[in-house]
């Protein structure tokens, strides 16, 4: 009997180590992910606050069952899920370093590979989700169908943190829609790229920032205008789509400088603050919708860049609105986990 409770330590004293290196792995990813180094973290950004609760939360779990040994739990089950957890998160970094066969798919406006790395990202937070509330269900004595029941109320906590996405974006989107600018100020215009439709045509989306652009030209003092985004397959970049629509309107701006390798906001902003001089990234201001400016803001301060933002004046169907607010809150909730 002492022999097993022994072992039974053993194993809970090693998932122990291990949740604390994976908090710590998970950290690191995250930067490396930004290409930043985890010298550059911030535990008071808000998807890192999050990661280290849900650790907090697992590490807590494990030493009250170290402490208490009338606990029963299934170790197996955990051991498992944390092994499928490791696997999962490390699968998802190293993704971000091969060439996988998916970016022929093109859905939602991201390429396969993105969406591939972000789906193993999901199924590892899954993992770490469904592993804490089969360690909350061993403090029950009912543990009939344990594993069914944590991975349905796994699912539910995701459900949840994607609703708080969708209304911290809500709520936050009238501070962002418009900051205060003068007219003595030289500003740094950047216009972050939006869907191509066929033809070669900007989208709506995309056309109203670049009108939003034309309209701070003509009314304040633009030093510079970048236009960037990569392509879809079969279509000119959104940079020279975006391009394309700025000469049609007739606008007399020499200063515009196109970016066409960029893939996603993430890699837009490291764009910023990686190829932009000090000098315009002190007065930069960053033009795309209000709701996809939440989640800029959010990026932004991953790396320590303080920007002024402005909302294109685009108006949306209320279907349309909504679908590209839970676009965003699905995307803003991958961020804040796992900074992609």
């Amino acid at each position: 009997m002492k022999s097993a409770t022994n072992e039974n330590k053993t194993v809970l004293y090693l998932l122990l180590i291990a949740a604390f290196l994976q908090l710590l792995l998970i950290y690191f990813f995250k930067y490396q992910n930004q290409n930043l180094s985890i010298l550059d973290i911030n535990l008071e950004i808000t998807g890192n606050l999050f990661n280290l609760i849900i650790y907090l939360i697992t590490i807590l779990l494990l030493t009250f069952a170290l402490i208490n040994s009338k606990i029963k739990l299934n170790l197996k089950v955990l051991s498992s899920l944390m092994v499928a957890s490791y696997f999962f998160l490390v699968f998802s970094y190293v993704s971000t370093k091969i060439n996988l066969p998916f970016n022929s798919i093109y859905i939602f406006g991201q390429f396969g590979n993105k969406l591939f790395t972000g789906l193993c990202y999901t199924i590892y937070q899954l993992m770490i989700f469904t592993f804490i509330f089969v360690l909350l269900q061993g403090l029950r004595k009912n543990q009939s169908k344990i594993l069914f029941k944590s991975f349905v109320l796994s699912l539910i906590v995701m459900t949840i943190f994607l609703v708080y996405s969708f209304f911290f974006i809500i709520s936050r989107e009238e501070r962002v829609k418009l900051q205060p600018l003068d007219k003595k100020t030289s500003y740094t215009v950047v216009v972050l790229g939006a869907a191509v439709w066929s033809e070669n045509k900007p989208s709506p989306i995309l056309a109203a920032r670049v009108d939003k652009a034309i309209d701070l030209i003509e009314n304040f003092n633009v030093d510079k205008l970048y236009l960037t985004g990569s392509n879809a397959p079969g279509e000119l970049s959104e940079a020279e789509v975006a391009l394309k629509y700025l000469k049609s309107k007739n606008i007399s701006f020499q200063k515009v400088i196109t970016e066409n390798n960029t893939t996603s906001t993430t890699e837009q902003i490291q764009f910023i603050k990686n190829k932009l001089s000090e000098e315009s990234k002190r007065n930069l201001i960053v033009i795309s919708d209000s709701f996809h400016l939440v989640r800029i803001k959010e990026i932004s301060k991953f790396h320590h860049l303080n920007i002024k933002t402005i909302a294109s004046e685009l108006k949306l169907s209320f279907l349309s609105e909504f679908y590209n607010k839970l676009r965003e809150s699905l995307a803003l909730t991958v961020f804040w986990f796992f900074a992609i």
